[in-house]
């Protein structure tokens, strides 16, 4: 089997869990609490005074809620999908490049916090932030981690 074949059956295999999931709206339930713990914390860090209920985080005139889709498991599952998807790269250089997982993810933890506060600012900067940074820089930090890491692999196996 030709390496287009393999690299096309590979991206459909890795989709479809994604798909699955983002159907049937399965969340991790623990991984959303400490999620949701870890905002809460660093609002309290950052001196923010704020109220919780369940997922809710009302500060002022603002309510927020901290959905599972929030803990940017989507993303995540991109970026993994990503670096399992070229075909040739050995499986402990795409465990390496999963330890991306680690700075995307406090990437991730203080959009939320970031955007939470703004939103108690002001609700129009609310919509705007959240879109910026959900919606465009992350997927952007995504891929960008992505491609240094595949460039590095494809500078590696280059012959000298």
């Amino acid at each position: 089997m030709n390496n287009k074949k393999k690299l096309i059956l590979r991206a459909i295999f890795l989709i479809i869990p994604l798909i699955f999931l983002s159907f049937f709206h399965l969340e991790i339930q623990l991984f959303h609490e400490v999620f949701f713990l870890q905002v809460t914390c660093l609002l309290n860090l950052l001196g923010i005074k704020f109220h919780t209920f369940g997922f809710h985080i009302l500060i002022k005139n603002f309510s927020s809620i901290v959905t599972f889709d929030c803990t940017g498991w989507k993303q995540f599952y991109i970026f993994c999908i990503l670096i399992f998807l070229p075909v040739g790269i050995k499986l402990s250089d795409r465990l390496k490049g999963l330890l991306f997982l680690i700075p995307l993810y406090f990437y991730n933890l203080f959009r939320v916090v970031i955007t939470i506060y703004v939103g108690s600012i002001s609700y129009f900067w609310f919509r705007f932030v959240h879109y910026f940074l959900w919606n465009f820089l992350f997927l952007v930090l995504v891929f960008v981690f992505w491609f240094w890491w595949y460039r590095r692999k494809l500078i590696k196996k280059a012959p000298m």
